[in-house]
């Protein structure tokens, strides 16, 4: 009886976690082919380009084994991926995809504006700018769905516990194709298929149980469909990516440069970089240098007018004490002498004599 609990609690654990695999969340689609939005910028800038059709080719419908079906195993949409795939070239920078699917709906749409404008401006309404045009279209479809390529499997059982796994691959091709619409040459064509996987695995219990009285039977299994949708677009991404190498090979367009910088770049980066922090210090200690040196000369002007005035008073003294000495002074200086005198108190009792 505890085998057969046990081997209950087994097979329920299986069976939770093949259903716990299922993941029905809403996401936000991603890139599926990397190098599409890796790939180089283009030098003079985006190209502009148009789509007028990419649709499936193949007529193929859903392959179900027991009975036959009327859906299509091809996505219809693959125009829309087609667009997407251009924009998100090289992040945007690539192509500028005009509308022409529904150009129809454009038109019509420009239409009613100039007639608005018309009736509310008369004849001052501002006309439309014109349409953007391309110099070249891309074209092309999903020409292929081959189903069951490969098919395989394996397993085993031993005393009632059984295990297995299947697997089966498809294949989907598509074709691009860029067309010059001045002279209607098809310049590039590349084709590109993508394979898409299925897997499912599994296991069950078989066992009887109390004398063949009792029977128990648990299957568990899970299976993991690549969807379709996610190849093709995978398929087209990939063909957008060798859309724009087979240009660049033909001289369409080229890569815009990138900067590389080698070891001595960064050698002569960083010697320059030295060469500027030791000008800076010169050019600091230049100035604290000549910061010292107007200091000195300053206390030099000031000592050298104080020891002029002592000079003067000496001359004055001596003066006035030696009767045989005369000092010559001029008119200027006389004034600036008899304001002296007359800061001293009136000392006029010391003559002093004049040159005529």
């Amino acid at each position: 009886m505890l085998r057969a609990l046990m081997t209950l609690f087994l097979g329920l654990a299986l069976a939770g976690c093949a259903a716990t695999a299922m993941n029905f969340d809403v996401q936000k689609q991603s890139i599926a082919y990397k190098e599409l939005e890796t790939i180089t910028e283009p030098k003079d800038g985006p190209i502009v380009i148009a789509v007028y059709d990419f649709v499936d080719m193949t007529g193929q419908k859903k392959p179900i084994k027991d009975f036959a079906s009327m859906s299509t195993a091809v996505t219809q949409g693959s125009y829309q991926i087609l667009i997407k795939a251009l924009q998100d070239a090289g992040e945007g920078k690539w192509f500028r995809v005009v509308e022409r699917h529904s150009l129809a709906s454009l038109l019509q749409e420009r239409k009613l504006i100039r007639t608005t404008r018309q009736m509310a401006d008369g004849e001052n309404a501002e006309p439309l700018p014109a349409l953007l045009f391309a110099g070249a279209y891309v074209t092309g479809g999903v020409v292929g769905y081959d189903s069951n390529i490969i098919t395989g499997g394996a397993g085993a059982r031993v005393l009632g516990i059984q295990a297995h796994k299947q697997y089966r691959q498809d294949v989907v091709s598509i074709i691009l194709r860029l067309v010059n619409v001045q002279s209607g040459e098809v310049i590039i064509t590349t084709t590109i298929e993508k394979t898409i996987y299925s897997t499912e695995q599994g296991g069950d219990i078989f066992k009887y149980f109390d004398a063949a009285t009792m029977l128990v039977e648990i299957e568990a299994g899970v299976a993991r469909n690549e969807p379709v949708t996610f190849a093709v677009r995978k398929a087209i991404e990939k063909g957008v990516v060798e859309l724009i190498k087979q240009g660049v090979e033909k001289g369409l367009w080229d890569y815009a440069e990138e900067l590389e910088i080698t070891a001595e770049d960064l050698d002569l980066i960083e010697e320059e970089l030295k060469e500027e922090e030791i000008v800076d210090e010169v050019i600091e200690g230049d100035e604290g240098t000549i910061k010292d040196e107007l200091d000195v000369l300053e206390e030099e002007l000031q000592t050298e007018e104080e020891k002029t005035y002592q000079e003067y008073l000496i001359e004055k003294d001596a003066g006035v004490h030696d009767g045989e000495t005369t000092i010559i002074i001029e008119p200027e200086e006389v004034e600036e002498a008899s304001t002296d005198e007359q800061d001293n108190e009136n000392s006029a009792d010391h003559p002093i004599h004049h040159a005529n």
